[in-house]
């Protein structure tokens, strides 16, 4: 049996959850199409208003959100931090005629 309130818990989370594949899939490196419409949505997203506290139906599933979004808060940290040492190496005013990565796969 559900109620508007559960009913109203579990499409704000369906968004979340959402919004955690399509950001998983840019950390993983998915197709550039991906990018526009997570960065649409993430700039749309408004914090539910009137939820109510959250149903006891629900804890479990909103406990699982939050312990994904706090993995895939982790995991941008370390792109971001990546990104940083690669402008850092960029910028860094070195000898341009030389490569600055080596490709050991290709």
């Amino acid at each position: 049996m559900t109620s508007p309130e559960i009913d109203a818990w579990a499409r704000a989370l369906d968004v979340l959850e959402a919004d955690l594949v399509e950001t998983n899939l840019l950390l993983d490196g998915s197709p550039d199409e991906v990018a526009p419409m997570v960065l649409r949505r993430a700039t749309a997203w408004r914090i539910p208003r009137d939820l109510g506290p959250l149903p006891a139906e629900l804890s479990t599933r909103a406990s699982d959100v939050l312990a994904s979004q706090r993995l895939t808060a982790a995991r941008i940290a370390r792109a971001l931090s990546a990104t940083r040492v690669r402008a850092r190496v960029l910028d860094s005013g070195a000898d341009r005629t030389r490569p600055v990565y080596l490709d050991a796969e290709g």
